[in-house]
């Protein structure tokens, strides 16, 4: 018989903070900042954007973790239960306010799909992420489940050795991901963040007894990449429009993924610190996690319309923008708490949480 393996405490810390920088991403981006916080804006732009790598890192990290228990359609179907069946709920309420809304076509909607249907278009929204911000995520984390039985069989020391570091330095030339692009290229962008993510779980007892010295190393190399970012010293590419994606090269060194990356090794020997501590605050951040992702974008959706109503004028500034992603967080976990009430123990399956 397998025997059960040890709760990640610190891994669990460690989504709690993930949680928090995606909601950051989508407040940031949600509404204009103040000419004079252009600064600021760069800073939390530095610190915060590619910050899905953490997300997908930790999904890849767990995946290893737990192939001791791997069978692929148990392994599936609770995917499908509880990842793409409350994808499909969740999308509900953006489908039918986009259809009640719509009055000229989507500029992401291929031509093919623009007189058809609106049933049609759903299946493409749907299959794409398009519907709404974040959304696009889960389209691509979906094909990693579909080949979770290969990704297992590179599972092995031989090709963390000689084959691990070239596929890595390769998806540093990557830069290709999110809303304005496509589900192919999110998943070439992940793919080698994802693999890393398991090569860090195959080797956690050496990362979380790394030296102090050899972190304080990476944290200043994190940093001072952090600082040419904010200084334009570095540029680094982002795709920020459909446009955007159309006119800039495919292959470009990102030393975004560099930085991040680093993070991760990072974060992890610092969470470890706290392995057997208990952070209340990360800990429910981290179990509603996928529930916050699933949700907080109506979130901001509900109070960009009561700002653009009512204060038209409102422009985020270092302390706005450091309270407006607290509220988002914390209106979205009591939202989920609500939820969670009306629909029970299987809550998971509908919200994610």
């Amino acid at each position: 018989m397998t025997l059960k393996k040890e709760f990640l405490n610190y891994i669990h810390l460690f989504r709690g903070l993930a949680i928090v920088v995606i909601v950051g991403i989508h407040c940031r981006i949600s509404l204009p900042w103040s000419s004079n916080q252009q600064f600021s804006k760069a800073v939390f732009t530095t610190l915060l954007d590619s910050g899905t790598i953490l997300f997908v890192f930790i999904a890849g990290f767990l995946f290893q973790y737990l192939k001791y228990k791997y069978e692929f359609f148990d392994y599936f179907k609770r995917k499908l239960k509880f990842v793409i069946l409350p994808y499909l709920v969740v999308s509900v309420p953006i489908l039918v306010y986009k259809y009640l809304t719509y009055s000229q076509p989507y500029e992401w909607m291929p031509n093919s799909l623009e007189n058809q249907p609106y049933i049609i278009q759903c299946f493409y929204m749907i299959l794409t992420g398009k519907h709404i911000g974040p959304f696009w995520f889960i389209p691509m984390i979906f094909i990693f489940y579909l080949i979770s039985p290969l990704l297992l069989r590179l599972d092995n020391p031989k090709f963390y050795t000689y084959f691990f570091p070239f596929l890595f330095i390769a998806g540093l030339f990557t830069f290709r991901f999110g809303y304005y692009s496509t589900t192919i290229d999110s998943f070439i962008y992940f793919i080698p963040i994802y693999i890393f993510g398991m090569w860090g779980s195959a080797y956690r007892k050496q990362l979380t007894q790394t030296k102090v010295l050899y972190m304080a190393i990476l944290f200043i190399i994190y940093i001072a990449i952090s600082i040419l970012e904010v200084v334009h010293i570095i540029e680094i590419p982002k795709l920020t429009s459909f446009e955007s994606s159309n006119l800039l090269p495919y292959f470009h060194f990102n030393f975004a993924k560099v930085k991040v990356s680093l993070l991760c090794i990072i974060l992890i020997r610092f969470f470890y610190l706290f392995n057997d501590n208990e952070i209340s605050v990360l800990k429910k951040l981290a179990d509603y996690s996928f529930g916050i992702f699933f949700l907080h974008m109506y979130i901001i959706q509900a109070i960009e319309i009561v700002i653009k109503t009512y204060f038209n004028n409102f422009k985020l500034g270092l302390v706005s923008f450091v309270f407006y992603t607290l509220i988002v967080t914390i209106a979205s976990m009591l939202l989920i708490d609500i939820l969670k009430k009306l629909i029970g123990r299987n809550s998971r399956s509908f919200i994610g949480s």
